[in-house]
């Protein structure tokens, strides 16, 4: 029983560094996502292929999902 709770509590500590790790990512993403994308891709941003503003929620998915899909691409080459 001591077995399955502490691989429980190892489970949890790992999800919740993985949020904090997110919410920290999405949050400088979102502070600079509305500077920097529009000086770097104007023309794309007018035309409304890339969103010039994020908010919070869609800067954390953003951020979680690139991470994701890096990590995946890192173990594939291997």
């Amino acid at each position: 029983m001591k077995n399955i709770i502490s691989t429980l509590l190892i489970a949890l500590s790992f999800m919740v560094l993985i949020a904090i790790v997110s919410v920290v990512a999405g949050t400088i993403v979102y502070l600079i996502w509305p500077v920097a994308i529009p000086a770097i891709f104007p023309g794309l941003v007018e035309s409304g292929t890339i969103a010039g503003e994020l908010n919070w929620w869609v800067a954390v998915c953003f951020t979680w999902l690139c991470g994701t899909l890096i990590k995946n691409t890192q173990t594939i080459n291997k």
